[in-house]
């Protein structure tokens, strides 16, 4: 199954359309055990989650490979430092992935690369890459000769931006792993999208609204099945804080893919940057 777990939401209160919290042992427990018993069986999560690398170590009894990110480095937080705190708190003796979540950090210190690449060597680390929030940052390190394994990207329904560097991606056996497919909740909230910040891109949803009748999907069901559509995506990453969303995750994976239109397509950051609705 492509579907991935995000974890940020059982570490942090994460999210504009989170209004739970952080969810407790019991419905983590919960999480845990329907992920497993349907076929999902990979977690992202960071070293700047809260508790969540740890919860997830209490957990995890070696059923999920896991994808972690370390954060900004110093003289005291060295890669490998950070790189053992995480497989301390996971509770395993190697990761599946380990990204650098601030790319401009390794642009500016392009030796994090070779230490990174260390880890890989030493066998605490399988695969290695980045978190990227713009295209201009894949091609400055693709221009670096710092070749991942795996990255992790933002895409969705309306943010399409990484989609024509896919084909290449896939033909150099680098992992995509998508994040934000449902733009903060924003593509699954219809009054959301009323709010006077939103209303700019009133076309937009007027489309889109319409496209979900004509489909007669959901809108949870559109964007899953949109972002299972693309063959290259190798994981979906979804955050769940609780059972509930789960399940309807699971059941809309099992739809038939699909395309959306071109129509929703945007590159207003105003839009698709989330941090810019603050």
């Amino acid at each position: 199954m492509k579907i991935a777990l995000g974890t940020v939401q059982w570490g942090l209160n994460y999210g504009i359309s989170n209004k739970r919290g952080i969810p407790s042992e019991l419905e983590l427990d919960k999480i845990f055990a329907t992920a497993s018993a349907n076929g999902i069986n990979l977690l992202d999560t960071a070293t700047s989650y809260g508790e969540a690398e740890s919860r997830i170590g209490n957990r995890s009894s070696g059923k999920f490979r896991i994808v972690t990110k370390i954060g900004s480095i110093s003289k005291d937080n060295s890669v490998e430092q950070q790189v053992k705190k995480s497989l301390e708190n996971l509770k395993t003796t190697s990761l599946y992935g380990c990204l650098f979540h601030n790319v401009n950090e390794l642009l500016e210190t392009p030796s994090m690369w070779g230490e990174m690449q260390g880890q890989k060597k030493e066998g605490r680390i399988e695969k290695v890459g980045y978190s990227l929030y713009h295209t201009e940052e894949l091609e400055r390190l693709l221009q670096l000769n710092f070749i991942p394994d795996l990255i992790q990207i933002p895409f969705n329904l309306i943010d399409q931006r990484f989609e024509p560097y896919f084909k290449q991606l896939s033909e150099m056996k680098i992992e995509i792993h998508v994040r934000s497919i449902f733009l903060q909740g924003l593509l699954l909230n219809f009054e959301m999208m009323e709010q006077d910040k939103f209303l700019e891109w009133s076309p937009i949803w007027k489309k889109y609204k319409d496209w979900l009748n004509e489909t007669n999907l959901t809108p949870l069901e559109a964007c899953i099945c949109h972002a299972e559509h693309h063959k290259e995506i190798t994981n979906i990453i979804l955050g769940v804080e609780q059972l509930s969303q789960l399940k309807e995750i699971i059941l809309a994976s099992k739809k038939k893919s699909i395309e959306a239109p071109k129509a929703f397509i945007s590159t207003d950051q105003k839009l698709i940057n989330p941090l810019s609705w603050l």
